[in-house]
């Protein structure tokens, strides 16, 4: 009966392995998803910064935002908050 134990003990260490490396893909993947999903939005804010940029501020005004707003804005936040008050 030992032996039988033994015959297989390299087959169980080999399926140990290969869900530690299942694990650690699944977190290397959450991981990427994570930061794909940052660049994302630092690449939306980015574009955001450019329109604002390019508008002056009687532009600004006129769609109900002051300099005080665009990093607020531009980063995805909302005024819904504002307008319940």
């Amino acid at each position: 009966m030992v032996m039988h134990n033994a015959r297989y003990r390299s087959t169980a260490v080999l399926f140990l392995l290969a869900r530690g490396m299942q694990a650690t893909a699944r977190r290397l993947f959450a991981a990427a998803r994570r930061l794909q999903t940052g660049l994302d939005r630092r690449r939306a804010a980015a574009a955001a910064f450019n329109d604002f940029g390019t508008m002056s501020e009687r532009d600004l005004l006129d769609i109900g935002l002051t300099q005080a707003d665009l990093n607020r804005v531009a980063w995805g936040a909302s005024d819904q908050h504002k307008r319940a008050v």
